[in-house]
């Protein structure tokens, strides 16, 4: 175990003679032979809430209720620059295998006394009374009991986290229990479904945690929007259905960041390091672009026409980042996450439209990363991965090619255009004192200027002045 969190609880065990068990993924990551996370989950007989926040005053944390008729405690202590997290409950039932027979899964109802693995550092006296060890060993998320997914409809939704997580398979049975109580998903509140769905968009391998929401019934719970893409299949780009090309669409974005490496070399940690940005909790850039994937083709039933055989699906881009943005409401997404989400869908197609011979000019590149602002990156991935999942069905040398364009706006925003907002040749005070009133004209001017910049036409302060100057 990690050895600050050994110190402090060596700390916590002087405070108290009760017993103190670690229990859920702290056991199960000792199982793996995985390093601990430092989200330690502490259950105590009775009097947790007052351990932790003597716990809490000795170390120098923060205590909060998470909740205050369950005595549910949370302590947290920042420790080289990563937050260590405690909770701490007390027993549900009599004893601590009645409270473990209250937990979700076997590989989460396992409990090692902390005394005595501290003293040990070993797993011998496991308390493993649902057979959670032989599930680590054989990677399955079993259900201790049916019941136990009535209980909170949540954990219908949490087996598919852990699988994806841990990369583990649902149990045969458990698999079955969740698929016949699918409706009792939409009972949780929107808030607690929407943390479980992003840790499953966080992971690598989006296409498989969706399509495994899909085979439970579960997908069509969280978003009856994409119910019309299933089995609606028309045209030439379209030999999966439409729901199956958005969750590949999904899957692809793991391989378009491995051709960044190839292509953009020099900007590949910056881009991975803003997709690994949390734009709100337990919502990283990563999530919400992989979110985006899924919906992008959410309008294409409704904007469809065949007109002598020629099918289109006009303004699909637009009415799809209408709807999208009414399903981010529903999961009560921030605005941010909202405005990414929906305007890298309005944008998708764009980036086909830069897959001009010669490459695009400066001038559309600018246009391009002022109308998607921060979410360039995420728009670049989201059509790339559009066009690879695409490329399954369609010979690569009939589909326009993307990756030089992709690679060439992905050079522009972080070469040109993110220098040209951070320091621009000239401000609104600027116009002012020549007299001008805020308007959209102002707007304009200075949207103008930023492209000259941005594209190398103007590259002083006075070259901007005077370019001001002689406008009219």
């Amino acid at each position: 175990m990690n050895p600050s969190v050994t110190t402090y609880l060596l700390t916590l065990l002087d405070l108290t003679r009760q017993p103190v068990f670690l229990v859920g993924g702290s056991v199960r990551d000792l199982l793996l032979g995985r390093e601990p996370s430092k989200d330690i989950d502490i259950v105590m007989p009775a009097g947790s809430e007052s351990v932790a926040r003597q716990f809490s005053d000795r170390i120098g944390g923060s205590f909060f209720f998470l909740d205050e008729e369950r005595k549910i405690t949370r302590v947290t202590r920042l420790h080289d620059h990563e937050i260590i997290q405690f909770d701490f409950t007390n027993f549900e039932g009599d004893d601590l295998l009645a409270d473990l027979g209250r937990r979700d899964f076997t590989i989460n109802a396992m409990a090692v006394d902390a005394r005595e693995f501290i003293a040990t550092e070993a797993l011998d006296n496991l308390v493993d009374p649902h057979g959670g060890k032989s599930d680590v060993a054989a990677r399955l998320v079993r259900a201790t009991r049916p019941g136990v997914l009535d209980e909170d409809p949540l954990r219908l939704l949490r087996a598919v986290r852990f699988a994806a997580t841990l990369g583990f398979s649902i149990e045969t049975a458990t698999a079955e229990h969740i698929r016949g109580r699918v409706k009792r998903l939409a009972e949780p509140a929107p808030e607690r479904i929407r943390e479980e769905l992003f840790i499953i968009l966080s992971e690598p391998g989006a296409d498989r945690h969706l399509l495994l929401l899909e085979s439970l019934g579960l997908l069509s719970v969280l978003c009856p929007e994409l119910d019309l893409l299933r089995g609606f299949a028309p045209g030439r780009y379209h030999v999966h259905d439409v729901l199956t090309h958005s969750i590949k669409t999904a899957g692809y974005v793991d391989r378009v960041l491995e051709q960044i490496m190839r292509l953009s070399p020099d900007r590949a940690d910056a881009l991975r390091a803003h997709l690994g940005e949390q734009i709100e909790h337990a919502v990283p850039r990563i999530a919400a672009l992989r979110f985006a994937c899924l919906l992008h083709d959410m309008a294409k039933p409704e904007t469809f026409t065949n007109e002598d055989g020629r099918i289109r699906f006009h303004g699909h881009d637009n009415l799809g980042a209408e709807k999208a943005l009414r399903l981010c409401r529903r999961f009560r997404l921030s605005r941010n996450t909202e405005t990414i989400v929906s305007r890298v869908i309005k944008h998708h197609m764009r980036l086909f439209n830069l897959s001009a011979p010669g490459g695009p000019s400066k001038n559309a590149m600018y246009r391009y990363c002022r109308d998607l602002g921060d979410a360039v990156p995420e728009s670049l991935l989201l059509s790339q991965a559009d066009a690879l999942a695409t490329y399954e069905i369609m010979p690569r040398e009939k589909f326009m090619d993307t990756e030089k364009p992709m690679a060439a706006v992905l050079e522009y925003y972080y070469g040109k255009f993110l220098k040209a907002e951070a320091r621009p040749l000239v401000t609104g005070s600027d116009l002012i004192r020549r007299g001008m009133q805020p308007g959209p004209r102002f707007r304009d001017i200075l949207d103008d200027i930023k492209e000259r910049q941005a594209a190398g036409v103007l590259n002083s302060r006075d070259e901007a002045l005077d370019y001001l100057a002689h406008l009219k």
